[in-house]
């Protein structure tokens, strides 16, 4: 088997699989770290019984015994590998003297990729049209430029399948299949065909040799599929007139099967070979990963669109109201959380301040804080009672929790002339109160807590508060008091009550205090849960 040795470190790097990608970039196959090393630099690819090396279009470029390579380089054995800030010898394996001493080497050396099986014997005669290592090297190369281009599988996959045909001359189609969802079926993503006539056919394929592939995880190679008898005859192999085939699968770096990859052919006389099979592979290595990036690209843009749209719920401004101060601050804990507060005017001169926690994070989490938004503003739109508006968003939430889920939610309904306030508290966290005129510090209806919304029908009971100059009542979510700091320990209601009672000037002064207290005590340490506070005190 062959290795790079680092010259300085004398670590070794195994060379496992067909192609090998150097680089910063974390799905490098051997990933360096050093700055000069651009972020995929090189490749190594076997072709046959060599190993060849190509630059990937690097800053710094790549050399080879003190010579910039401008091309693929053939290498031997003790040839000096320079990637500008990594040095490597490389060494080359034994001799492999035929095609199953090569299976079962790549399988001693723990290649993660499935290794190729050949299903029938390739000894049946017949010509073909050949294609130079080389010029299967320039497709493998050609395929991974590609890649490193392409963000989308509607882009990359179609140049692959192009890129194969081209290096397959005898192949008269090929074809990707994916699943869209782990376990799910596969669907075809990408079709080529050789002959453009053949293009506006419906693909027919044989499900017997692509569910061999999936289910055993192995590539396969078949001389003349209609006489395998590893496929009992399928009479579907027949139908569609299918002769020499290749289909490897497609598997993701967690060993989860994405998929596969097929060409095949109807000549009787063209036929693939072992060699065929291993450049297939190594694309195939090559087309998981792009599967695997696209998708994350995907689900990033998904995120970053469910970012935009949970904000689009939350206030865009804090209430302006003459005689009281609003503060509030929201940070998820990932890209989406299940956090909510609200300001909603209400008839009467009235302001409902309403602060929600779902549990659980995440994507789940924040579909139900959306439509917790929505109810909440229609129920105490729609019933004049503050405790009968809860009762009936309670109702609507145990619809939309199901069993599995809950949420802690406290409200307050201010009068803007006279500045008295009714709250209930439906399992959260009880607001703080801090009195103007004493500096104390006290919970808010601590006795009045009553079950969290989307668990069961009960009855809410209500505290009432006459806000006087200079007090403040301060809603927050169990990201306050469960922050960590990098030993551990709990920031705890206890800190933020006794941050309180030593505080001075109106919410806004206050929740700014806080914050910068929670970032003093967590010292950078990232927080595991949703953070909001929402407040307001009486100028």
């Amino acid at each position: 088997m062959a290795v790079l040795r680092d010259v300085n470190g004398g670590r070794e790097y195994p060379l496992t699989r067909s192609s090998m990608t150097v680089g910063r970039a974390a799905d490098c196959d051997i990933q360096l770290n050093a700055p000069s090393v651009s972020s995929r630099h090189a490749v190594l690819l076997r072709v046959g019984e060599g190993w060849f090396l190509s630059d990937l279009g690097s800053s710094n470029g790549t050399f080879v015994n003190h010579q910039r390579i401008k091309q693929n380089i053939r290498l031997n054995s003790g040839d000096l590998i320079d990637l500008c800030g990594a040095q490597f010898q490389f060494v080359g394996g034994g001799s492999l003297s035929s095609t199953r001493t090569r299976a079962f080497s790549l399988q001693e050396a723990g290649a993660v990729a499935p290794k190729p099986t050949v299903v029938r014997s390739l000894e049946v005669g017949g010509s073909r049209t050949e294609v130079s290592p080389e010029a299967k090297l320039r497709a493998i190369l050609e395929i991974s430029r590609n890649l490193g281009a392409a963000l989308h599988l509607a882009e990359v996959l179609p140049k692959i399948l192009e890129s194969l045909l081209n290096v397959f001359p005898q192949a008269d189609r090929g074809f990707v299949l994916l699943r869209e969802q782990p376990g799910g079926p596969l669907v075809p993503q990408a079709v080529r065909h050789r002959n453009p006539f053949d293009s506006s056919q419906h693909l027919s394929l044989s499900r017997t040799i692509i569910d061999h592939v999936v289910q055993t995880g192995k590539a396969v190679l078949s001389a003349d599929a209609a006489f395998d008898d590893r496929f009992d005859a399928s009479q579907s192999i027949r139908t569609h007139g299918l002769r020499s085939i290749m289909c490897v699968p497609l598997v993701g770096q967690d060993s989860a099967s994405l998929g596969v990859i097929q060409l095949d052919t109807k000549g009787a006389k063209d036929q693939f070979h072992q060699e065929d099979l291993d450049v297939l592979t190594s694309a195939s290595h090559m087309a998981a990963r792009a599967v695997e990036l696209a998708r994350l690209h995907e689900v990033r843009k998904d995120l970053e669109a469910a970012t935009a749209i949970q904000h689009s719920f939350l206030p865009a401004d804090r209430p302006r109201v003459n005689g009281l101060k609003f503060f509030d601050h929201y940070a998820a804990a990932q890209q989406v959380g299940g956090d909510y507060y609200d300001y909603i005017p209400l008839p009467g001169g009235r302001l409902a301040m309403a602060l929600g926690d779902v549990a659980g994070k995440g994507v789940a989490a924040a579909l139900l804080m959306a439509r917790l938004s929505a109810a909440a503003r229609f129920c105490l739109a729609t019933e004049p009672n503050l405790t009968a508006a809860i009762r009936q968003l309670n109702l609507t939430m145990i619809r939309a929790c199901g069993d599995d889920r809950f949420i802690t939610f406290a409200v307050g309904v201010i009068d803007l002339n006279s500045f008295q306030s009714t709250w209930v508290n439906a399992g959260h966290l009880p607001p703080l109160l801090r009195k103007a005129k004493s500096a104390e510090v006290e919970e808010l209806g601590n006795t009045q807590v009553g079950i969290p919304l989307g668990v069961f029908d009960r009855p809410y009971e209500e505290t009432r508060l006459a806000l006087q100059p200079g007090d403040a009542v301060l809603l927050y979510t169990d990201g306050v008091t469960e922050a960590r700091s990098p030993r551990g320990d709990l920031y705890s209601e206890h800190r933020l009550r006794s941050l309180l009672a030593t505080k001075t000037g109106d919410v806004e002064a206050l929740g700014a205090d806080i914050l910068a207290d929670v970032r003093h005590f967590s010292a950078g340490r990232p927080s595991s849960d949703d953070l909001t506070l929402v407040g307001v005190s009486r100028e």
